[in-house]
């Protein structure tokens, strides 16, 4: 697959991922009770420009975990090597940043899992996807 192409792919990931996870069905109403929000009051907000913004910054965050997706473990799926780089490499840290800045905030610790534990997952996926459609790197030559 088209490089630029796959970056654009896993970029949409969080976001389409965030649109289940966010549902009011699923965790978004735990959420928006957690931050005192209704769906009412979600929609005074620029959504265009907070949508935008955050589809830019996934698409950022696809392209650095591109940049590890030809690295090949040999015995292991590529889908579940992706999942683990994206997931340990960029999710973990951000999730534990996001826990330690919501802990200054206050935020409940219902916020504080539903967001953490969501971009474990989302970027986990991103890197699963990734991983799952790159050209692996060559073997190293034998001496």
């Amino acid at each position: 697959m088209n490089q630029y192409l796959a970056i654009f792919i896993g970029g949409l990931i969080p976001m389409i991922l965030g649109f289940i996870w966010y549902h009011p069905k699923v965790f978004g109403g735990a959420w928006m009770k957690s931050l005192g929000f209704t769906e009412e009051s979600l929609k005074e907000g620029n959504m265009g420009l907070t949508m935008g913004l955050a589809t830019l910054l996934a698409m950022v965050l696809s392209w650095k975990l591109n940049e590890w997706s030809s690295h090949v473990e040999p015995g292991m799926s590529q889908f579940v090597h992706g999942f683990y780089h994206g997931a340990m490499g960029l999710g973990l840290p951000a999730a534990l940043v996001l826990v330690s800045n919501s802990l200054f905030q206050r935020n409940t610790w219902t916020n504080i899992l539903i967001n953490a534990i969501y971009w474990v997952i989302a970027l986990g996926l991103m890197g699963a996807f990734l991983y799952s459609v790159a050209t692996p790197e060559a073997a190293p030559a034998v001496q």
